[in-house]
C-alpha cells in the first residue's frame, strides 16, 4: 500500500503529516491526518480538516463544526474497530 504523505506549508516552515483518510460528505473533501504523535493515553493524535482554494492554492481549514468532528471521529471508530477484529472485507 503506497503511503500517502501531505505536506503543510507554515510560512518558513514545513510540516510532513500522513493522510489517513480522505471523506466526501455534504460537497466538501474533509482529510484526517497525523504527524504519528501520541497523547499521554497512547492515542495517535490525529486533525481533521477540509480542502479549501485560497488565492489559487490548495489549503486545509480546520474542522470547528462539532457535528462534522463527531462524525469523522464515528467513521475512524468504526474503521479501528473493524481493524482490531481482523475484518478487512471492506
Amino acid at each position: 500500500m503506497k503511503e500517502n504523505n501531505l505536506i503543510i506549508e507554515n510560512g518558513n516552515e514545513k510540516e510532513m503529516y500522513k493522510v489517513l483518510l480522505n471523506i466526501e460528505a455534504n460537497d466538501k473533501t474533509y482529510i484526517i491526518y497525523t504527524k504519528n504523535e501520541q497523547n499521554d493515553y497512547g492515542d495517535t493524535i490525529a486533525y481533521a480538516g477540509n480542502y479549501e482554494f485560497v488565492d489559487g492554492k490548495q489549503s486545509i481549514k480546520p474542522v470547528d463544526d462539532e457535528i462534522v468532528l463527531e462524525f469523522l471521529d464515528s467513521i475512524l471508530m468504526q474503521i479501528q474497530n473493524k481493524m482490531n477484529r481482523g475484518d478487512s472485507s471492506e
